[in-house]
Parts: C-alpha cells; structure tokens; sequence
C-alpha cells in the first residue's frame, strides 16, 4: 500500500491532527482596497492535516461565485483553499468579509478558526438627498435651511446648490447647509455632491411658500370700446397660496367704494358702469387688489325722421 492510500480508507492513525489551537486560515490579499466596478477575488486557504478530511471553509458573505480545492505546498503538504470572486459595489464598502475553517478531530469533535478583513470600496456619490427644515409649507419671507447628504468614498468635497427654471440650471449657493428666504425660491430646486471619482445629484425639490394674493388683475371681453346694454364679462385674477377663497368688485366713485358683484367671474350691463371699478381678492393670510379699470362704454343715439309732404 503506497502511504497516500491511507486518504481513501480513513486511516486515522496516519492523519495529522492540528494542535488544540488550529492555525488561522490565510486570506490572499489580506486588505481589500479598490473603486466600486472592480472585479475581486479573495481566496481563503488552511492547512489540511488530513487528506480525507480537510477543513472546511466557508464565507460568511456569499458576494458572489465560490470556488474550492485541495492544493499541494512545495514541501509537499496540502492546503484547502476557497476562492470567493465578486465585482465590488459601493454596499460592500466597510463590509467585514470573513473566512472560517472547520478541522475535524479524531474523537469526532471540530474547532473552528476565522479570519476577515474590512472591504474598503471607493466610489462616487450616491443616494444625493435635500432635506428642508422647516418642512411642509412655510409662510413668505421666512428662513429655510436646505441640507444636502449623500454617502461618498472618498468623502463629499463640494456641495453645489442651483435652481431649475425650465431648462435653465442657476447656481444659487454652495455648501452642505444652506440658508435662503422662502420668497427667493420661485421654482424648483436641487443640489450636487462631487468627490474625487465622480458626483451625484438630488432629485429636484420645492418649497411650498405662502402668501397673500398678488398681481390681481382684471380682464375685460369684449375688449376695447362697448355700446351701452352690452353684456360685459369681467374676469378676477390673482396668484396666491393657499387659493383665494372670494373675490369682491367695487365701483370706485371719487372717494366712494361701491359694491357691485362677488365671485371670480362677474357679468354686467355696460350700462351700469357709471365709473372706474377694481376686484379684490382674498385668502387666508391677506387681500390683493387690481389697478382701477374702465370700460369705455359708447352710447346709441335714436335718430328721428321729419317727413314733409307738399299738397298742391
């Protein structure tokens, strides 16, 4: 019998069994450090003592593709060895990878042994996100703080703040932490994170500012010079938040301000206006009013006929 032959009959007496305490696996590289997209292999490796026996390895992340086998060492001693192969992605950054061998005894027991290492993936920003303090609607005029995070490695150098108006992009400030006016804030917004590998940008966000009615206007149809009994539409206008919740008409009479209609819409008799009028709208936190109008009402004059009939 050759001395190998020992490995298929399980002839324990030629088995070399570890100490009390088994040597620790080695892991191939020992650190991990690369960007984010790298494909990496790791490999695990421990002494077998027993051929028909060797120690079992297992990772304690399952990344990826995990591939065994039993080695021979150039003096001629085998070792069991586990190559794990993954592509590194920025979730497995500050991720403890570890490798644990299982030796098995002769009296049936088994010891364990682990060793690990702390990925370090490198990669540009991501999960950009704004917060804003205070949240929900907020009165015009009143301070808002617009926070920018994101999770980068390296860390986040430059935060970039800019406002979307269209398909314009102005930049209205830097910093993790800016400081605005509510009212400055007249369309949608965002900001940027940059490292040194890459950026990442927040989806857009809007602050929802209150204010009392503004630019009330008034719209007149038909437009321009009327006669007099036609029927006039007027039309009230105003931006405001929350909505405007009644609009009022008055005639404006010298000093006098006559009721003459409510409601964003009011129908009249041309004849009727006998002066300048104005809308008022309102809301919650306060009114607008519109510049003073008139309507340029022509009169219908009724013309009479003489007839004269000469008898001879």
């Amino acid at each position: 019998m050759k001395s190998n032959d020992y490995c298929l009959f399980i002839d324990w007496s030629k088995c070399t069994f570890p100490p009390d305490v088994p040597p620790t696996p080695t892991l191939t590289p020992s650190t991990l450090k690369v960007e984010e997209g790298t494909s990496v292999s790791l490999k695990c490796s421990a002494p077998a003592p027993c051929l028909s026996h060797p120690p079992a390895l297992t990772w304690t992340s399952s990344l990826g593709h995990i591939q065994e086998s039993l080695q021979e060492n150039q003096d001629r001693t085998k070792v069991q060895t586990s190559v794990l192969t993954f592509t590194a992605y920025h979730l497995h950054h500050r991720l403890e990878i570890s490798c644990t061998a299982v030796f098995n005894k002769q009296d049936g027991s088994s010891q364990s042994v682990s060793t690990s290492l702390t990925a370090d993936i490198s990669y540009p920003p991501k999960n950009t996100t704004v917060s804003v303090r205070p949240s929900g609607p907020v009165p015009e005029n009143s301070r808002v703080t617009l926070t920018c995070s994101s999770t980068a490695n390296p860390a986040v150098r430059s935060y970039t703040w800019y406002r979307a108006d269209g398909g314009r992009e102005d930049k209205m400030g830097t910093g993790n932490v800016l400081d605005i006016t509510a009212s400055e804030v007249s369309a949608t917004f965002f900001c940027k994170a940059e490292n040194d590998l890459g950026a990442g940008r927040s989806n857009t966000r809007q602050i929802e500012v209150q204010y009392s009615p503004k630019h009330t206007t008034v719209s007149v149809s038909p437009s321009g010079p009327v006669l007099e009994d036609t029927d006039v539409t007027l039309t009230c206008s105003s931006a405001a938040n929350p909505a405007v919740k009644n609009y009022t008409w008055y005639r404006a009479d010298g000093g006098q301000e006559t009721l003459i209609g409510t409601g964003h819409v009011l129908n009249i008799t041309a004849s009727k206006v006998s002066g300048p009028f104005f809308c008022k709208a309102e809301n919650v936190l306060g009114a607008g009013r519109s510049n003073v109008s008139e309507i340029d009402v022509q009169c219908m004059y009724q013309i009479s006929y003489l007839y004269i009939y000469h008898i001879p």
